[in-house]
């Protein structure tokens, strides 16, 4: 995971007040010289810390740092020792799941045992802003907390998606600014005769939002959702039945003793019947036509020939598919109907039909092609969405085709 995190950016990435005297003015120019009409004057009221969450921009903030600064009237200079006004996490590089089962490709909530995760406290997996933190850290406090995507986040998972915020813990004040890419995994397409294609990954999922998140747009930026996998085509129809027969021989006689006489619709082969007469014995064994047969037809049912199996559905575009073509899998030739292994045909089975090509993949954000098998193709992921129930966000920025691609779920 490549991420920085840095404290005061206005600062130089450093704490206020680390060492030295703290005075008034110092402090005024620290937490609020950001407030719109804010005068040269700051009083002590002022400068509790406000612990509000519906506050979007506190003159002090709650924060880990902040911790030890009063809320009350018990207020002292030597509280704001160490304190913060807001935190700076800049991503940079390529961040993505292929090492980690079900998890985003860019972690930004609580900080987790591989080291993904946004520790703004800087305490570790045990510490405040970590997974073993009782959820007491930054992430649900009201200090701004802006995220730099200049990097690559992608997804390589069915239904994880490429960049996370946090839904474990309902996050405040986080300001996230995409200049670099953000990209979902692309649904499979439908292999099984009646099965789905996949459904494309979200891009950016803020998971469980409540006041004052907000998501900025860079003009280069391209937060596109998975396309969805394209449906299987359907099986070719199989071809009509036909009719078959194999030849049956009875009745072979010895001399000219037996001229044959055969049922009604059957062949005579051989005999003298019909030449000279029984009587002809000496011709018939001269010529070798005293030996008749009955030659009848056993007829039986065949079926037409197999149906061509489907095409494959295509992988909708992704982070996993970013170049290959969306066209859909051509069905295959259904099997020629025949008689084979049959003496002869009285009617021709049916040829089978060609089976449907595959459902074409979706395009970024875009559902995959359907066919007419009985499943469906894969759903395109929204580029960016929130949890279900959760507070809206405001989007701002470049918004066209080039930048987001896919629905935009639960914006202000």
């Amino acid at each position: 995971m490549s991420v920085t995190i840095t404290r005061n950016p206005e600062n130089g990435g450093n704490l206020f007040f680390t060492s030295g005297q703290i005075s008034f003015s110092q402090l005024r120019r620290h937490f609020a010289d950001d407030q719109p009409g804010f005068g040269n004057q700051i009083s002590a009221s002022q400068l509790r810390r406000n612990t509000n969450v519906t506050v979007e921009n506190p003159i002090v903030p709650d924060a880990t740092h902040n911790e030890q600064i009063s809320t009350g009237n018990n207020l002292s200079l030597s509280q704001f020792r160490n304190s913060v006004k807001r935190y700076l996490a800049t991503q940079s590089g390529t961040d993505d799941n292929s090492s980690y089962s079900g998890e985003p490709g860019f972690r930004m909530g609580l900080y987790d045992p591989n080291g993904r995760g946004l520790d703004f406290a800087g305490g570790g997996v045990n510490g405040r802003d970590g997974q073993g933190g009782n959820d007491t850290g930054n992430h649900t406090k009201n200090v701004q907390k802006g995220v730099l995507i200049t990097g690559t986040c992608g997804s390589v998972q069915l239904g994880v998606a490429a960049a996370q915020l946090s839904p474990r813990v309902t996050v405040h004040n986080f300001r996230i600014d995409v200049s670099g890419s953000i990209l979902g995994y692309g649904g499979a397409g439908g292999t099984v005769e009646g099965g789905n294609g996949e459904d494309g990954s979200i891009a950016l999922s803020l998971g469980s939002t409540g006041y004052n998140n907000r998501v900025r747009v860079g003009s280069g930026a391209r937060i596109y959702g998975g396309g969805g996998g394209g449906e299987k085509g359907r099986k070719g129809a199989n071809g009509s039945n036909g009719t078959c027969f194999n030849y049956f021989y009875y009745g072979r006689g010895s001399g000219c003793e037996w001229c044959g006489s055969c049922n009604g619709g059957d062949d005579r082969i051989g005999g003298c019947n019909g030449v000279r007469g029984c009587a002809c014995f000496i011709w018939c064994r001269r010529t070798q036509l005293a030996n008749a047969s009955c030659r009848g037809r056993n007829q039986s049912n065949k079926a037409g020939g197999e149906g061509g199996i489907g095409g494959n559905g295509t992988r909708g575009r992704g982070y996993n598919n970013q170049s290959a073509g969306l066209g859909g899998a051509g069905g295959a030739n259904g099997q020629s109907g025949n008689c084979n292994g049959f003496d002869g045909t009285i009617s021709r089975p049916g040829d089978g039909q060609r089976g449907e090509n595959g459902g074409n993949g979706g395009d970024w954000g875009q559902n995959g092609g359907e066919t007419s098998a009985s499943g469906r193709a894969g759903y395109g992921g929204a580029a960016i969405a929130a949890s279900a129930g959760a507070s809206r966000y405001s989007l701002y920025g470049t918004r066209n085709s080039s930048t987001i691609r896919g629905s935009i779920n639960g914006t202000n």
